[in-house]
């Protein structure tokens, strides 16, 4: 399974994008600002979109996709997420003042279909199992599990303190970690009240943690990316514990 990072900080900037991940050229896991470094062959290629929430900075790109490729887009693309998620993209986003609705244009075949989905239930998309996990963040969101039957990543979604999280992982044993650390150890506060992870609150909750998988840090705020993952290492010398980065390309083998 291949994993391209198209988007991982927290926020924009010259070189940043935000959460956009692209599994084996034709799967979406989120569509943030990453999505601009699709190539219009690469946008036609998607075929499925799974979303962990409806906040800009993971959605974003989704309404720009969709009208750049309407006119040549061959089949509806299939988008999971939340029921509240969905209802938020129909009702504050595809509502005809915000952008056009997709999920009626063009009336003889919408370009989308969307397809709510529950916490605890199991996919079948692109012959992948892809598990949806809890998240615990201020607006409804959820985590995923993905797996090709033979490697498997866990993303945590925009998350602070889940610990129903840490069962699912000690039992599902992932290749891969990837978990959401916003903010430094000096902006705590900050972080429980957005549902975002510091490194020490991430000390924390990975002693909770079984197994060993590799884990890669994402939605660093842009500014303090460094001395987040100084203090993540110093706190967790035990663990392999990387950032994530832009462009990156992952192969689970």
């Amino acid at each position: 399974m291949k994993i391209e990072i198209l988007g991982c900080s927290g926020g924009i900037g010259q070189g940043l994008k935000t959460t956009t991940f692209l599994i084996d050229d034709s799967l979406l896991l989120d569509a943030g600002t990453g999505v601009e470094l699709m190539t219009m062959e690469q946008m036609l290629n998607i075929r499925d979109i799974v979303i962990t929430h409806a906040h800009l900075d993971h959605i974003i790109g989704l309404p720009l996709m969709l009208a750049t490729i309407f006119d040549h887009n061959p089949t509806p693309i299939n988008i999971y997420a939340l029921p509240e998620v969905i209802s938020a993209l129909k009702q504050h986003i595809f509502n005809w003042v915000i952008w056009p609705d997709y999920t009626v244009l063009p009336e003889e075949r919408p370009i989308i279909k969307m397809h709510s989905v529950n916490v605890s239930e199991t996919l079948l998309i692109q012959q992948k199992k892809i598990e949806v996990i809890p998240a615990q963040h201020p607006t409804p969101t959820t985590g995923y599990l993905v797996s090709d039957g033979q490697n498997s990543f866990a993303f945590t979604g925009d998350s602070g303190i889940n610990d129903s999280l840490w069962p699912i992982l000690n039992d599902r044993n992932p290749d891969l970690l990837i978990i959401d650390v916003s903010f430094t150890n000096e902006s705590e506060e900050l972080a429980r009240l957005s549902g975002h992870l510091t490194p020490s609150l991430l000390s924390q909750q990975i002693l909770q943690l079984q197994i060993d998988p590799r884990i890669a840090i994402t939605h660093l705020k842009p500014g303090v990316e460094g001395i987040i993952m100084q203090q993540c290492q110093q706190l967790l010398p035990q663990h392999q514990i990387d950032r994530l980065n832009h462009g990156e390309v992952i192969s689970l083998i």
